[in-house]
């Protein structure tokens, strides 16, 4: 050092910035957040889905964190927990849209002379409706579902993030309820809470 130079301060001792922050965060947010969503969901969502949101929540996280949209003085594990919390309420309200379509699809009308507990309605109306569709992203997300690929594999296999196959399986499961109307009852369609039929 030549004198009269100011000391210069290492390297080490800077404060790590917020993207050496997060990655550092990583193994102990995601071990911490899919036992808190466990629970916070009332086991409703299995380990592996809270997993795959609390994975999903940092990846996002990451790219505000790395496009410049998330400062320095971001509150790095509260925007985690949010985040994340906010994709698992997602993921349970897509959840909740499959059961009433279960609900909107039973019972069916059987075939002339079939006896109602003949019918399969999966495998005999449900099925072959999906292979008739376009074969389009939404058509392959619900196909995959349906062979019991969970969202992480979907989102894997087709190269797309677990928001977007929630968004296309909404978009399918919509196209889906229009094409198997005509097999629906009327007594057993999606009723209001106060029994009166949905229009």
């Amino acid at each position: 050092m030549v004198a009269g130079e100011a000391p210069q301060e290492s390297p080490e001792a800077e404060e790590p910035d917020l993207a050496q922050r997060l990655a550092a965060s990583y193994k102990t947010f995601l071990a911490a957040e899919t036992l808190i969503l466990r629970k916070r969901t009332g086991g409703k969502l299995t380990r592996q889905a809270c997993r795959d949101v609390a994975h999903e929540a940092f990846m996002r996280v990451a790219d505000k964190v790395l496009s410049g949209e998330l400062g320095p003085e971001t509150n790095l594990p509260g925007y985690l927990r949010t985040t994340s919390r906010n994709l698992a309420t997602d993921v349970l309200k897509a959840q909740n849209r499959l059961a009433l379509l279960d609900e909107a699809l039973l019972p069916t009308v059987p075939a002339q002379g079939q006896p109602f507990e003949a019918i399969e309605p999966m495998e005999e109306l449900v099925l072959p409706t999906i292979d008739a569709m376009p074969l389009t992203q939404p058509r392959k997300v619900v196909q995959f579902q349906s062979q019991g690929l969970s969202d992480a594999q979907i989102a894997e296999t087709l190269g797309i993030t677990t928001d977007r196959v929630h968004k296309d399986r909404h978009t399918a499961v919509s196209e889906l309820r229009d094409r198997l109307a005509a097999h629906i009852r009327n007594g057993h369609r999606k009723k209001t809470l106060h029994g009166g039929k949905d229009r």
